[in-house]
């Protein structure tokens, strides 16, 4: 993969691409001003989407629009969290399984935009069915 093909922005807005550094601060930012969805998309045409209710936040990574993907999950956890926004107006609950605490997150999401991988430390499911 090139370094063009590689670089991650907000949907729709392909003027700046971030470090991983930066879309770390910017999850932080974007919560504390109760804007819960963030949709990066790569030059490849990759989309990492965080929504969050503030404490745990579903992160997946899709390989275009129609896949299924894989998300970041916390095998220990139990219960179901509720107050994820989506951008339809919709709010859902997941399980807590299905979501990572927000810090965890925004780590994960920085590490994953600056190598391209998931750090070592992360569970991933893949909800393609391969």
């Amino acid at each position: 993969m090139t370094a063009a093909t590689n670089r991650w922005h907000l949907q729709g807005s392909a003027g700046h691409p971030y470090s991983g550094a930066e879309a770390g601060r910017l999850l932080w930012h974007r919560r504390d001003w109760a804007s819960l969805d963030t949709l990066f998309e790569s030059d490849a045409g990759r989309l990492l989407n965080v929504v969050t209710n503030g404490e745990r936040a579903m992160v997946a990574l899709l390989n275009g629009e129609g896949d299924p993907g894989e998300h970041l999950v916390d095998p220990r956890a139990e219960g179901t969290s509720d107050a994820y926004p989506l951008p339809n107006g919709q709010v859902d609950s997941y399980a807590d399984r299905d979501t990572v605490p927000f810090d965890v997150a925004t780590r994960a999401v920085g590490h994953f935009i600056e190598h391209g991988t998931w750090p070592a430390d992360a569970t991933v499911e893949d909800d393609r069915g391969e």
